[in-house]
């Protein structure tokens, strides 16, 4: 049992390290910044918590900000998990496929990273011109006179997150291929 704790402690110390490759390093900074948005949310939370109860004094806009920063986390740390195959899923029917027919289990699972790759430029088309008109018209979201802020930034988050996401998405497509057809393990 012992043995099984150290090589958890080992990959997770592996894990905290900043990756030596661009691409590597440019999502764990994403995820990072995400991570850095998630305490900031929190602070914002309890101190709205302890104004309101405390102070009878909450803060302004804290669903609101929140609602808008989950979104940005989300994008924000999605490529990283997408990377680094951290995403949630149920896999027992790949893992009896894999079992049957490695390549075959393979070959599905770059299937299913291209579709990731198409669904990250839909997301990503579909959110460019809204993120130009947010820029160039200076659009704000909030309540006007009390407090506002840019919606520039979110859309900026998804576009980022959605550009790594299909980059990630299309490497495990290629890796997805090539262990399919040379028959390498996963």
């Amino acid at each position: 049992m012992a043995e099984l704790d150290s090589i958890s402690d080992a990959a997770q110390e592996e894990a905290a390290r900043p990756p030596r490759d661009a691409f590597g390093l440019t999502l764990w900074l994403l995820n990072s910044l995400g991570t850095l948005m998630i305490a900031a949310m929190m602070v914002l939370i309890v101190s709205d918590v302890v104004g309101r109860s405390f102070f009878n004094a909450p803060l302004d806009g804290v669903a609101e900000i929140s609602a808008k920063l989950i979104v940005a986390i989300v994008f924000l740390q999605l490529p990283a998990a997408i990377h680094w195959q951290r995403m949630t899923r149920a896999d027992m029917f790949l893992n009896r496929l894999a079992a049957r027919s490695p390549r075959a289990a393979q070959a599905l699972e770059a299937v299913f990273a291209a579709i990731g790759v198409f669904v990250f430029w839909v997301i990503f088309d579909a959110t460019l011109p809204q993120f130009l008109d947010s820029w160039e018209q200076a659009e704000f979201f909030g309540v006007q006179g009390v407090w506002t802020l840019p919606t520039w930034p979110i859309r900026l988050a998804i576009l980022v997150g959605c550009a790594g996401a299909a980059l990630a998405s299309l490497m495990q497509v290629a890796m997805g291929l090539k262990r399919a057809f040379t028959g390498q393990p996963a």
